[in-house]
Protein backbone atom coordinates (compact mmCIF):
# COMPACT_ATOMS: atom_id res chain seq x y z
CA UNK A 1 0.00 0.00 0.00
CA UNK A 2 1.27 3.65 -0.42
CA UNK A 3 -0.59 6.67 1.27
CA UNK A 4 0.26 9.96 0.04
CA UNK A 5 -1.08 12.79 2.57
CA UNK A 6 -3.41 15.22 0.68
CA UNK A 7 -4.81 17.55 3.53
CA UNK A 8 -5.72 17.46 7.57
CA UNK A 9 -9.36 16.95 8.29
CA UNK A 10 -11.67 18.24 10.84
CA UNK A 11 -9.91 16.19 13.67
CA UNK A 12 -6.15 16.01 12.83
CA UNK A 13 -6.97 13.19 11.33
CA UNK A 14 -4.78 12.86 7.64
CA UNK A 15 -6.65 12.05 4.39
CA UNK A 16 -4.88 10.58 1.75
CA UNK A 17 -4.55 8.93 -1.43
CA UNK A 18 -4.16 4.62 -0.85
CA UNK A 19 -2.85 2.66 -3.84
CA UNK A 20 -3.02 -0.73 -3.04
CA UNK A 21 -0.07 -2.58 -5.28
CA UNK A 22 0.19 -6.47 -5.87
CA UNK A 23 3.69 -7.09 -7.04
CA UNK A 24 4.05 -3.71 -8.89
CA UNK A 25 0.70 -3.64 -10.41
CA UNK A 26 -2.29 -1.05 -8.44
CA UNK A 27 -4.95 -2.95 -8.03
CA UNK A 28 -7.32 -0.48 -6.51
CA UNK A 29 -7.25 3.07 -5.08
CA UNK A 30 -9.49 5.65 -3.50
CA UNK A 31 -9.48 8.23 -0.43
CA UNK A 32 -8.72 7.07 2.80
CA UNK A 33 -8.17 8.60 6.57
CA UNK A 34 -5.69 7.57 9.30
CA UNK A 35 -5.65 7.66 12.55
CA UNK A 36 -4.09 10.96 14.21
CA UNK A 37 -2.59 9.89 17.27
CA UNK A 38 0.32 7.45 17.81
CA UNK A 39 -0.04 3.66 17.65
CA UNK A 40 2.14 0.49 17.90
CA UNK A 41 2.42 -1.90 15.03
CA UNK A 42 0.73 -5.00 16.95
CA UNK A 43 -3.44 -5.59 17.40
CA UNK A 44 -4.95 -4.06 15.24
CA UNK A 45 -2.31 -1.31 14.35
CA UNK A 46 -1.00 -3.00 11.20
CA UNK A 47 -2.79 -6.07 9.78
CA UNK A 48 -2.10 -8.95 7.64
CA UNK A 49 -4.91 -11.26 6.08
CA UNK A 50 -7.30 -9.60 8.43
CA UNK A 51 -9.06 -6.25 8.14
CA UNK A 52 -10.39 -5.06 11.51
CA UNK A 53 -11.36 -1.32 10.21
CA UNK A 54 -12.37 0.31 6.71
CA UNK A 55 -11.87 -1.45 3.33
CA UNK A 56 -8.82 -0.74 1.46
CA UNK A 57 -10.46 -2.50 -1.41
CA UNK A 58 -14.15 -1.89 -2.89
CA UNK A 59 -13.62 -5.55 -3.64
CA UNK A 60 -14.40 -7.27 -0.20
CA UNK A 61 -16.22 -6.15 3.09
CA UNK A 62 -14.67 -5.54 6.23
CA UNK A 63 -14.42 -6.30 8.65
CA UNK A 64 -12.61 -9.36 6.85
CA UNK A 65 -10.37 -12.55 6.46
CA UNK A 66 -7.96 -13.08 3.28
CA UNK A 67 -9.36 -16.36 2.24
CA UNK A 68 -8.16 -18.06 -1.46
CA UNK A 69 -4.50 -17.99 -1.46
CA UNK A 70 -1.16 -17.47 -0.06
CA UNK A 71 0.39 -14.28 1.58
CA UNK A 72 4.21 -14.60 -0.09
CA UNK A 73 5.58 -11.55 2.19
CA UNK A 74 4.47 -8.21 3.29
CA UNK A 75 7.22 -5.17 3.72
CA UNK A 76 6.82 -1.44 5.06
CA UNK A 77 9.03 1.49 4.28
CA UNK A 78 8.29 5.14 6.15
CA UNK A 79 9.76 7.14 3.63
CA UNK A 80 9.46 11.15 3.78
CA UNK A 81 8.58 13.36 6.86
CA UNK A 82 5.93 12.18 9.40
CA UNK A 83 3.29 14.51 10.06
CA UNK A 84 3.34 15.77 13.84
CA UNK A 85 0.05 17.30 15.13
CA UNK A 86 1.86 19.42 18.06
CA UNK A 87 -1.55 20.23 20.14
CA UNK A 88 -2.10 16.45 19.98
CA UNK A 89 1.57 15.76 20.98
CA UNK A 90 1.05 18.24 23.80
CA UNK A 91 -1.86 17.09 25.19
CA UNK A 92 -0.36 13.65 25.30
CA UNK A 93 2.41 14.78 27.16
CA UNK A 94 0.75 16.55 29.81
CA UNK A 95 -1.36 13.92 30.40
CA UNK A 96 2.04 11.67 31.47
CA UNK A 97 2.65 14.53 33.88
Amino acid sequence: MEFVREEGGQYGESIENMKLYIDEDVVDEGPMKTQPAKFTLSGDGLCVGYDSGDAVSSQYESPGTFKGGTIGGVGVTVEGKAYVDLEAEAKRMMMTQ
